[in-house]
């Protein structure tokens, strides 16, 4: 492999998708390069071609289209914090958005894309996505597709950043009767997480009528808690509930992780520790005691 990596710039996400087509292996796609760059510095990665799509507009911007909040992949986690469409019709994503650790830089650079693209388990913005029931579109040479991102997570033939693009993610939006939270257990403020949790609850008076739940940064992949809550269902959210969703979502952790963030034991049981708080926030903003 040639130690002088070539670069492209191409004009259109179809373009870029033709060029990572017909360089095949070695080329690979930088947008904002927070996550792809820091490999290359270590020898993790040496890709021969960049394929630049940082400058693609047809990859930013967010608005309401097929029903749905639609982000382009570009985004910016500043533009997701701060846009009012986001922030009236899918708070939880705004407010996750805006607990991504790194600071301003990070908030100005890192976009929404890139946090999927990536992978990574303690990343902020998949446990609320899949929380929401998020789906993505990805843009290959034989054309479009739109999958759940639940569905992306569990494949391991997308290609994304060498052989496809991720053009947009689409959230429909919540009742605004529906509560949410995302709780985040950090060691120091900007870090990343060593336990969070996404939910979003429907009541009937005081009574529970759907709740979704996924954990995340506790495991290598996020953790959808929503079937073992099915018991929390048609009663009031009381401590007993509390307590009973919390050892649920804790024994969901069969394999936690164990590192600088937390070790294996503490980070089962943190997983219940913010899953009942999460729990308890949303239904507290579903009851109308919380903005």
């Amino acid at each position: 492999m040639s130690l002088h990596p070539q670069y492209a710039r191409p004009r259109s996400a179809a373009q870029a998708v033709a060029l990572l087509d017909g360089l095949g292996a070695g080329a690979m796609v930088i947008a904002g390069g927070q996550e792809l760059m820091p490999h290359v510095n270590y020898g993790r990665l040496m890709p021969a071609v960049y394929v630049d799509i940082g400058g693609l507009p047809e990859l930013r911007g967010i608005a309401e289209a097929d029903g749905a909040v639609a982000i382009g992949a570009l985004t910016v986690h500043r533009d997701v914090q701060s846009s009012e469409l986001v922030r009236a019709k899918l708070p939880l994503l705004a407010w996750a958005a805006g607990q991504v650790g790194g600071g301003w830089q990070v908030h100005n650079r890192g976009t929404i894309g890139g946090n999927l693209v990536s992978m990574h388990p303690l990343y902020d913005i998949v446990p609320p996505l899949l929380a929401l029931g998020a789906e993505v579109e990805i843009l290959s040479t034989a054309g479009t597709r739109r999958v759940a991102l639940s569905g992306l997570i569990a494949e391991t033939s997308h290609g994304l950043g060498t052989t496809t693009l991720l053009t947009r993610v689409l959230v429909r939006p919540t009742s605004p009767s529906t509560g949410w939270s995302y709780q985040k257990l950090k060691i120091t403020e900007g870090s990343y997480g060593s336990a969070n949790a996404a939910a979003v609850v429907a009541l009937d008076g005081n009574r529970v009528t759907a709740a979704r739940l996924v954990m995340g940064a506790v495991a290598e992949r996020p953790i959808d808690a929503s079937a073992a809550l099915k018991g929390l269902l048609g009663r009031p959210f009381d401590a007993r509930a509390a307590a009973e969703a919390e050892a649920a979502c804790a024994a969901l952790v069969v394999q936690p992780m164990d590192d600088q963030q937390g070790d294996a034991g503490w980070r089962r049981a943190m997983a219940g520790v913010v899953a009942r708080r999460a729990l308890a926030q949303a239904v507290a903003r579903a009851g109308g005691a919380a903005g």
